[in-house]
């Protein structure tokens, strides 16, 4: 710029005014002289009438008249003090003037000074050579939220003109030297009840000029105060108000209160947006240059310099989510600041903010959310070009930053944040900018970064680091939040990561680009793939989670109680994460994870599922609602319009390690609650991923249930299913689940240890269906099932084992080889319960037992009301037949149904070898209850299978009661499609007072001695049992009767008596045979029909029983009709008789005499007709009638002499005299003659019997044999009892 024109008045113009001007001599005449002279003395008088009328008349004229008009026109009362004009220096001083009400004026001027230059004739505009103002006062009052003091004055300046003005283009005018000094506003605000004080008001401009002549002068602004004690200082160069101009201004603003003039704008911001600003100091020095040059070039606009903000101190009002915000810091400098807003671009050497403090309060409970309003258009935008900005150097420095979002849980604070960026420019062909960051919580976490970014290409390169952070108390807040079924108490957790990012799809460099770019722009692009792909990659990332010790949350709906679950781990590592994600619009998500390993180390883990079924506190994925299907096609195929789904996101992990982990779970489900344990144990899972069809390498070790060992190694495929292994299992604790049982059975599982060593195949095929198979060991050992009501025992044993087992299954059968099968030191507790049922059968819980409690099995139970009890029978003789029938045959459909069964399992075994068994029995269906004792059982099975029919040779031993031994030994079978058995089992010098409670309620009486040995053999071939059972007995002798109203009717007595020889032995066999395919077959039963037809014999067949055959001969002696004679027939079989009763001196010989007159009326006619012919001969030759004989030659003789005897009528001729008559009508008169009526009949059955004892009486005691009165039967009725013509006998 150049300087302003000069001014073109006479010299003169620079004397003191009121100075007359001398006017120039020149030598020479008078009349020159004189004209001067008059000139001269015509000067001095238009001087002295300009000085008179400018300088003294026109002030006191105008004064009163500009009070008036300014009056007037500002609507307020105007007074002006002092007015003086200068007429030679064309100055004018006013002074004293005050605008506003007398009383209170809002506008006082001590003095003002200005003066025209003699430019303004011939510029035609007001030129003026300087204006001061000295000591100009004005008070700004607010009087209420919209009207000021001056209110009224602004308004009535602001009407329209009434008549329209004409445009006579822009102001010309030019003003120099322009000062205002010594000013002072004072503000008042009496809504807010506020002061403000602006002072040393200084304002300085040195020419403001819109004419042309002087556009290129340079002027020197200056504006100085004081705002409320705060110095504030603008210098700097303008030439405003012409085409083209320039200005510049220096800012310089030191030591103002922030917080006084924050606190007063808050008139200005709505009422939910106003600080409270409690300290602060801004310091700027700043240089503001504008110009406006002419078209098309555009104007420019630079600020350049630095500012300051420092102890800067602030809260805020509550934000959406946030309590009350308080933050400032120590200081804020921006050095370097080089703008031009108009081009859209900022550069900033430095940006340095130290001392940062934030502390935010939680959210008031009362606070209502803010809700972002939102329209349903929004304007159209064009969008301008982008900014091109950097920023050298930005460094923030935080002390303490204290964000807390809620009441319950306070965040950790940050005790330290710095950052550090260089070389911040968004130019896309800038390099990166590199930055660090560095973070630490109070409690010692530290997390640091560092890296490259760039704003405009939106790509970034950063090292992350995580360090000693604390877990707990960063969780502590988000318990309620995230619903963390535990509390963490402690834990520290570690991260390294590296980070490459692109936030947008950028296009290829194009070779040129490439050419004028950056080295370490193209280098950046070429490396970074991410660059085109719009993703977030993540390589050699680490993760460690160290001393983690965490608690279960709070029960729902129970504040302050806390479940009993803990989990403490030593470290959890993630080592060699390598991750992708897309941030593309229309695909984003995670593309890729690798995971080298993960480790869980010294895991310790406490367990409990609640009552409720709830694990940790939440529900199982079991309970969640399954999906609503829409049909079998959707299972399947996509529905048409829907896109198919994205394929699977490729997840790999390279091994999941357990380290020396132990965990515990309690399950409360079940009462006792189930408690099992994990520890020492060494996981390994290696090739986990996203593809569930690949086989996972999975290595397990550890102690199970206290001191059990479980190994496990092998590949396993979660789809399809396929497990491949070596397992082996040591000593494992079963009690754990007893709980489980309990609703079932009535045994507690006191102890048992289970045991493999084996290889597990297991497939699940689309087509094949499910196939599993088991190679090696099995067994279980240390079985002890206790009385769940008195803790007896109930079943035991040491070992039992399966060794080299083969168990398959394929296509729904079963393929099973047991091996060889061992059960050692074994016992067992049997009871037949008072209503016939086995306690075995009480084992398992029955559907009637609910809501009556345990049941004990080793105790005799009473008979459970209304439960089915077995079906009995009446036997001959009262005796009760207990039988169990079993399930009725199957029917035709029924066998149909079968054929679609799956096929019967293929079973075999190796070897059975037994050892060391015990069997305690007792039943307590008779009373006085009967208990043996099985001991010693020890024996060899050879091994047998279901495809081949050779059977299982079978050796087992054992005693009763330790003293009667026991042997089974034989064939066996039990696999092939029936059972095939030839078994011989013997027992021997069995006590058989034990067996009195069976004696005493069936047979009612006491045993007071004897043994029993028995010799079974029982064979079973296509489905066809024959046994025989032999038994011997020895000494058996019955005590006391004993009343029972179970006992047999039958001689209990004779039948023992009819068995037992002299010996007092008792040797029977009892074969029994049957169908095992008869649905009501039972051995049981058959067997005690057998017995009770052997006592049966006693009454309906004794002699037969006597004789050890089907015959009852002996018990019969047959006469011939009408005799008594003993025929020799009769007298060989009393003679068998005879030598049978010697071998059974117990039993006595009752006879009875028959006569039956059916059978004995025509033996007596006859007899009576040999009579009369013996006695005939007697008489005539003298001999007694017992020896007379008749013979067959001399019947005729001798039947005519009894008939000439007899005294009967006879027929006679006609002279009176006896007709001679043929031989058979003498006998039949002499028959018709004999006496048979039942005194006849009575007699012959005496007599016979008479025979009888009299043929006996040598041969065997008299007191064993016994007559019994005789009988005869009803003539004519055949239904009637008879004995014929005999003597019968009964024993006793």
């Amino acid at each position: 710029m150049t300087a302003p024109a000069p001014d073109t008045a006479s010299p003169s113009s620079n004397a003191p005014a009121g100075t007359p001007a001398l006017a120039p001599q020149r030598p020479g005449g008078h009349g020159p002289w004189r004209l001067l002279g008059r000139v001269a003395i015509g000067a001095a008088v238009a001087a002295g009438v300009w000085t008179g009328v400018v300088g003294h008349w026109l002030p006191d004229w105008l004064r009163p008249r500009v009070e008036a008009v300014a009056t007037e026109a500002l609507g307020t009362p105007v007074r002006l003090g002092e007015l003086r004009i200068h007429p030679w220096s064309l100055a004018v001083e006013a002074g004293d003037l005050a605008v506003g009400p007398s009383a209170q004026p809002w506008f006082k001027l001590q003095r003002a000074e200005t003066q025209l230059s003699l430019q303004s004739v011939w510029r035609m505009a007001p030129v003026l050579r300087h204006v001061r103002l000295v000591q100009p006062e004005l008070l700004l009052e607010r009087q209420s939220a919209e009207r000021f003091n001056i209110t009224a004055v602004i308004e009535r300046l602001s009407q329209p003109s009434p008549q329209p003005q004409p445009d006579t283009g822009p102001a010309r005018f030019a003003v120099f030297n322009i000062e205002i000094k010594d000013g002072v506003l004072r503000y008042e605000d009496r809504v807010l009840s506020q002061s403000h004080r602006i002072d040393q008001f200084r304002l300085d401009v040195p020419f403001v000029s819109s004419l042309p002549a002087d556009l290129d002068v340079t002027v020197q602004p200056l504006l100085q105060a004081r705002i409320d004690g705060s110095p504030l200082k603008v210098a700097g160069k303008a030439l405003p108000f012409r085409e083209g101009h320039r200005s510049e201004v220096t800012v310089q603003w030191q030591n103002v209160d922030l917080a006084h003039w924050l606190d007063a704008a808050k008139a200005l911001m709505p009422e939910g947006m106003r600080p409270e600003a409690r300290a602060g100091r801004l310091d700027t020095d700043l240089s503001i240059v504008f110009e406006q040059r002419k078209a098309p070039a555009l104007p420019t606009l630079a600020i350049r310099g630095s500012a300051q903000v420092s102890r800067f101190d602030i809260g805020l009002q509550p934000a959406p989510g946030l309590g009350r915000i308080d933050t400032g810091w120590e200081t804020l400098r921006v050095e370097g600041i080089d703008a031009e807003p108009l081009a859209r671009r900022v550069a900033i050497a430095s940006v340095a903010l130290d001392g940062l403090s934030v502390r935010v309060q939680p959210a008031s409970p009362s606070a209502e959310p803010a809700v972002a309003s939102s329209s349903s258009s929004a304007p159209a935008t064009v969008a301008a070009a982008p900014w091109q900005w950097s920023v050298a150097k930005l460094h923030v420095a935080a002390r303490q930053i204290d964000a807390q979002t809620q009441a319950e849980a306070a965040w950790p604070r940050l005790t330290q944040l710095l950052l550090d960026v260089q070389g911040l420019d968004a130019r896309a062909q800038a390099p990166d900018a590199r930055w660090q960051l560095s973070v630490q919580d109070e409690h010692g976490g530290q997390f640091g970064a560092q890296g490259t970014a760039h704003p405009t290409l939106q790509r970034a390169e950063l090292d992350l680091s995580l360090a000693q952070w604390p877990v707990a108390p960063w969780l502590k807040p988000l318990q309620r939040q995230l619903a963390l079924p535990v509390v963490i108490s402690q834990g520290l957790v570690g991260a390294k990561a590296h980070v490459s990012a692109n936030m947008r799809v950028t296009e290829a460099v194009p070779a040129a680009t490439a050419a004028t770019a950056s080295p370490v722009a193209t280098a950046a692009s070429a490396a970074s793939p991410a660059a085109l792909s719009q993703a977030v990659r993540l390589s050699a990332g680490q993760f460690t989670l160290s001393d983690l010790l965490a608690d279960a949350a709070a029960v729902a709906g129970a504040p302050g109680s806390r479940r009993q679950d803990r989990i403490a781990l030593k470290a959890f590592t993630v080592d060699g994460i390598e991750a992708e994600a897309s941030l593309a619009p229309t695909s984003p998500g995670l593309r890729r994870l690798a995971i080298a390993s993960v480790t869980a180390d010294r895991l310790d883990a406490a367990l409990f599922r609640d009552a409720r079924g709830l694990l940790l506190g939440q529900a199982s994925g079991a309970s969640a609602s399954p999906a609503p299907t829409v049909g079998k096609a959707s299972a399947n195929a996509p529905a048409k319009g829907k896109t198919p789904e994205p394929s699977p996101v490729p997840i790999t992990l390279g091994e999941l390690r357990c380290l020396a982990c132990a965990v515990q779970f309690t399950d409360q489900v079940v009462s006792p609650a189930g408690v099992f344990s994990l520890k020492r144990t060494d996981l390994s899972v290696k090739g986990l991923g996203s593809r569930m069809d690949q086989p996972l390498a999975i290595a397990l070790q550890t102690l199970a249930q206290g001191q059990g060992k479980v190994r496990f190694k092998g590949d396993v495929r979660p789809q399809p299913l396929s497990v491949k292994g070596a397992l082996a299992v040591v000593n494992l604790d079963l009690r754990a689940l007893q709980p489980y049982l309990d609703p079932h059975l009535n045994v507690a599982l006191a102890s048992a240890a289970a045991q493999a060593e084996g290889r597990i195949t297991l497939a699940d095929d689309a087509r094949l269906g499910l196939s599993a198979r088991y190679q090696g060991k099995l067994g279980l050992s240390d079985l002890r099932l206790r009385d769940r009501v008195n803790e007896a025992l109930f079943l035991r044993w040491a070992s039992f084992s399966l060794d080299g087992a083969d168990l398959s299954y394929a296509k729904g059968a079963i393929d099973a080889d047991l091996g060889f099968i061992a059960l050692k030191d074994f016992y067992g507790r049997i009871i037949v319960n008072p209503d016939g049922r086995l306690n075995l059968a009480s084992v398992v819980k029955q559907a009637d037992q609910a809501g009556q409690g345990d049941q004990s099995i080793t105790t005799p139970q009473a008979p459970v009301p209304g439960a089915s009890a077995p079906t009995s029978a009446r036997a001959p003789g009262g005796v009760t037949v207990t039988t169990t029938t079993l399930p009725p045959a199957p029917s035709p459909s029924a066998s149909a149904s079968a054929a679609d069964a799956p096929p019967a399992p293929q079973l075999r075994w190796q070897g059975i070898r037994l050892a060391q068994g015990e069997v305690d029995f007792t039943d307590t269906f008779i009373k006085p209850n009967y208990s043996a004792r099985l001991t010693r059982i020890a024996g060899d099975i050879s091994g047998v299978s279901s495809r081949t029919p050779e059977p299982a040779t079978v050796e087992v031993s054992g005693a009763v009661d330790d003293g009667a031994p026991l042997r089974i030994s034989g064939k066996l079978h039990p696999l092939g499609p029936k059972l095939s058995t030839d078994i011989a089992g013997t027992a021997k010098g069995i006590e058989l007072t034990r067996l009195t409670p069976y004696a005493a309620r069936y047979a009612g009486y006491a045993i007071e001695k004897g043994t029993l040995s028995v010799t079974v053999r029982y064979k079973v071939d296509g489905g066809k049992l024959e046994a025989d059972n032999q038994v011997f007995l020895d000494q058996l002798t019955f005590g006391e009767r004993v009343d029972s109203p179970d006992a047999t009717k039958l001689p209990v007595l004779l039948a023992v008596s009819l068995l037992k020889n002299a010996r007092g032995e008792i040797d029977v066999n009892l074969p029994i045979s049957g169908s095992l395919d008869d649905p009501q077959f039972s051995v049981g039963g058959i067997i005690w029909k057998v017995i009770l037809n052997l006592i049966g014999k006693a009454v309906t067949a004794p002699f037969a029983l006597l004789t050890g055959g089907s015959s009852s001969e002996l018990g019969v002696v047959p006469f011939q009709p009408g005799a008594t004679e003993l025929s020799t027939a009769a007298r060989e079989r009393l003679d068998a008789l005879v030598t049978k009763l010697k071998d059974r001196p117990a039993l006595k010989l009752e006879g009875t005499g028959w006569a039956d007159p059916d059978i004995d009326t025509e033996g007596l006619r006859q007899a009576h007709v040999d009579h009369l012919m013996r006695r005939a001969k007697a008489k005539s030759t003298g001999q007694e009638i017992s020896e007379v004989v008749v013979e067959p030659a001399e019947r005729s003789t001798w039947l005519k002499a009894a008939y000439k005897a007899a005294d009967i009528q006879k027929p006679r001729n006609l002279v009176g005299l006896a007709q001679s008559l043929p031989d058979d009508q003498m006998a039949a008169l002499l028959k018709a003659s004999a006496p048979v009526g039942k005194e006849a009949l009575t007699a012959l059955a005496d007599e016979r019997a008479n025979a009888v004892k009299a043929y006996l009486a040598d041969k065997l005691d008299a007191e064993r044999v016994r007559l019994t009165a005789s009988k005869v039967a009803v003539e004519g009725r055949a239904d009637s009892p008879s004995g014929g013509a005999s003597v019968q006998f009964n024993l006793r």
